[in-house]
């Protein structure tokens, strides 16, 4: 248990340069290639992948009521990604429901290496990790391994229990350690274009190396808890991603491709190849005699991305609401305007007339004061012409 305080110690070291290449979604633990995992984070804080994933088994469901199709095993996801160096998140392995948690922390980063000469640019990154943390201890390299049963009177609650058959096995807190190099062959030879290779090795206790006492039954391909695999990354378009991917997860060959479009991704895979055995009768072989088709379905994204996309959009909704209010008030004010530069114009026009009524009637009072003075003066002049002379003596 002490990875558990050394993972989110890792996250607090410093980050480096931004990572060259990506990982589809595991079958059933987060990213790396079709089950094991990779020495890889995704390098944005708040990336998350949401997974569902399926498994062909002979017979019927492996898991009734989550699984999606008869005879298939169907598993879901959810991890999210921290500081370029934690990656943690849940599994479900059924609908009773049974889970587990996972982590992954990034020790050493090989992006850190890249821009070095000589041999230290091939330093790869190096991480180690965890699996089914929680208390269903019993399950299988599947995610199998429990029945639901109803409550008893001493016990009203229902009863994960694990069957017949997964009764021995231990794989709670599995611990693993893994280094992945990748790189472009365009470091080997500029004309080689930009497809990716990614080379993956690592060793694992418990999920990795325990049997559950069933020995050759379990797995006739068994590494003893090592594992590895290679991945080769083609680039169709500027958005997308073609992943062939090959491995052995320490139990059995597994091969299939993957492909990633805006965050879109899926994923069908031919596993446990090297399982085939004419007994199909007993309880193991029924789960692990042969090989099976296996498909993942995921979306990943990123949180922060997500909120700061929705409150902007809400910010544009509310931008254009206030648009709108303000179209309308100015329409409406554009028409008060209207109506009011023809009252004015009215007003205008009605005292021009007042203005010229009023100047009209002045002009006639002027005319008649005019010539009433002049009237006036006329008398005065008759009445100076007509007065006698004056006699008084000088």
């Amino acid at each position: 248990m002490a990875l558990l305080f050394t993972i989110p110690a890792v996250a607090a070291l410093p980050a480096t340069a931004k990572a060259q290449d990506t990982y589809p979604q595991t079958l059933y633990w987060g990213a790396g290639l079709i089950d094991i995992p990779v020495a890889w984070v995704s390098p944005v804080t708040g990336d998350f992948a949401v997974n569902f994933s399926g498994k062909t088994f002979h017979g019927a469901k492996a898991s009734p009521g989550f699984s999606a199709l008869d005879g298939t095993n169907t598993n879901g996801s959810l991890s999210f990604s921290f500081f370029r160096r934690l990656e943690a998140g849940v599994s479900i392995y059924s609908d009773n429901p049974e889970w587990g948690l996972f982590a992954q922390g990034l020790l050493l980063d090989q992006e850190a290496f890249r821009p070095k000469e000589g041999l230290v640019r091939w330093v790869p990154s190096i991480a180690v990790g965890m699996r089914n943390i929680g208390p269903y201890k019993h399950i299988d390299r599947f995610t199998q391994g429990y029945n639901l049963f109803p409550g008893t009177e001493s016990n009203p609650g229902k009863q994960h229990l694990a069957d017949s058959l997964h009764q021995n096995f231990n794989t709670a807190n599995t611990i693993y350690g893994v280094a992945t190099k990748s790189f472009p062959l365009s470091e080997l030879n500029p004309g080689w274009g930009k497809t990716m290779l990614s080379f993956t090795v690592g060793y694992g206790n418990k999920l990795f190396k325990d049997d559950g006492g069933l020995g050759s039954a379990y797995s006739s391909n068994s590494w003893n808890g090592a594992f590895g695999g290679v991945k080769v990354d083609f680039f169709p378009s500027k958005n997308s991603t073609v992943s062939i991917m090959a491995e052995n997860n320490s139990w059995d060959y597994n091969l299939g491709a993957a492909y990633e479009w805006h965050g879109l991704r899926a994923g069908a895979y031919w596993t446990e190849l090297g399982s085939s055995r004419a007994d199909t009768l007993s309880a193991a072989s029924k789960l692990y005699g042969y090989s099976k088709f296996s498909f993942t379905l995921g979306w990943q994204n990123n949180v922060l991305a997500l909120l700061r996309g929705h409150a902007l959009e809400r910010r544009v909704a509310e931008l254009e609401r206030q648009r709108l209010l303000l179209t309308t008030e100015i329409s409406a004010r554009q028409q008060r305007i209207a109506s009011l530069e023809q009252e004015i114009n009215r007003y205008q026009a009605q005292n021009l007339l007042d203005l010229e009524q009023r100047r009209s009637q002045a002009e006639q009072e002027l005319r008649s004061e005019r010539e009433a003075l002049q009237k006036l003066e006329e008398r005065l002049k008759k009445l100076e012409q007509d007065a006698p002379p004056s006699t008084t003596p000088h």
